[in-house]
């Protein structure tokens, strides 16, 4: 049959809350404390992680801002510099037509000059050459 044995279960019992005490104090609480302390370390590492990610957001969102500022400013001074060389085109081309109307205006005196010149020479020389003519005329006959 079964007997119980009272010295060895008090035993038993006292062995045993003995290996608790001593378990838990030299192995359950330095290994609940390493792990309180890698769960600390790894909870500041999330926080670093979500700070560290909020300012690359932060950095994203001010690098996309200046970056529409900037093709903003380029845009403007694009702009600025186009309308800077339609004007100084345009200047030139009014300088151009200038300077053409005024050599236009410099040939057509000129060329009315030489065609007065060459009507004199033609009225001189046509008065000599009716003369000759007649002369001849006049001189064939007699």
């Amino acid at each position: 049959m079964l007997s119980i044995n009272i010295s060895e279960l008090i035993w038993t019992i006292i062995n045993f809350f003995l290996l608790y005490f001593v378990l838990k104090r030299f192995l359950f609480g330095p290994v609940g404390k390493l792990l309180d302390e890698r769960q600390a370390k790894i909870d500041a590492g999330l926080n670093e992680e979500k700070e560290a990610q909020a300012t690359v957001r932060e950095n994203w969102d001010r690098i996309a801002a200046d970056k529409a500022e900037s093709r903003l400013a380029a845009n403007r001074i694009l702009s600025e510099a186009e309308a800077e060389d339609e004007q100084h085109r345009l200047e030139q081309l009014k300088a151009a037509r200038s300077q053409a109307a005024g050599d236009l205006r410099e040939g057509e005196a000129r060329l009315e000059k030489q065609n007065e010149q060459e009507e004199a020479l033609l009225r001189q020389s046509s008065g000599e050459l009716s003369a000759l003519l007649s002369a001849r005329i006049l001189g064939q006959e007699e």
